[in-house]
């Protein structure tokens, strides 16, 4: 049973971290949201390599405008650094067949 619980809360980890992430406002770049981001491109990167540079462009949108000087500011805080950490261990939690299905959902935009 925990198992299965743990295969369905994984089924939907890249979409509910992705909705998370962009419940922020876009004016500030929170490190929360750029860790769940970056974390998502880059494990959707991984899983669908035919569409990387569709993930790239989506972290891309969410960074347009923002200095690389706040970018870094955001990657140097524990807070970026936890968030990364939570994203990547409930991203490995998921099948192939999940995670493709996630990070499809993820470009959409669902």
């Amino acid at each position: 049973m925990r198992a299965s619980f743990l295969a369905v809360g994984a089924a939907s980890a890249v979409v509910l971290l992705s909705a998370f992430a962009r419940t922020k406002p876009s004016s500030s770049l929170h490190p929360e949201s750029l860790a769940r981001f970056e974390a998502i491109t880059s494990y959707c990167g991984t899983v669908d390599p035919s569409d990387r540079s569709l993930y790239q462009s989506r972290l891309a949108d969410l960074t347009r405008g923002h200095s690389p000087e706040e970018i870094a500011a955001n990657r140097d805080s524990s807070t970026y650094r936890q968030a990364m950490l939570n994203a990547n261990q409930t991203l490995a939690k998921a099948s192939q067949r999940t995670a493709f299905r996630g990070c499809s959902e993820f470009l959409a935009g669902k």
